[in-house]
């Protein structure tokens, strides 16, 4: 776990990775950010985000940009879970795993 966040109280530490979430990915989402859809344990190094509707508008203009054949109609993520590993950071991966990923494409016109 970092430094900075060793003396926070949990409440505190969900609400801080709420809101920096939300900024983040906020613009790929359908619905803003819930405290019940975030899992943290900063000491193990995970955190989960769970039932995310994407924005498909926000995320086919990314697919867009990087010139898919396929647009994006509509999205939903079951779960998100990143693993940090922080005593290993920059030598060790940082994982994502995604869970019931389930996406409806189309051919882009």
């Amino acid at each position: 776990m970092p430094r900075w966040a060793r003396g926070w109280p949990e409440a505190l530490k969900a609400r801080a990775a709420r809101y920096a979430l939300q900024r983040w990915l906020g613009p790929f989402l359908e619905e803003p950010l819930r405290l019940e859809q975030l899992g943290l344990d900063l000491r193990g190094g995970t955190g989960t985000l769970r039932e995310l509707r994407l924005r498909a508008a926000a995320v086919d203009e990314l697919l867009a940009g990087a010139g898919a054949p396929l647009e994006l109609r509509e999205g939903c993520i079951g779960a998100v879970t990143v693993t940090v590993p922080w005593a290993a950071l920059g030598t060790e991966p940082v994982r994502l795993r995604l869970s019931h990923l389930r996406l409806v494409l189309r051919p882009r016109e």
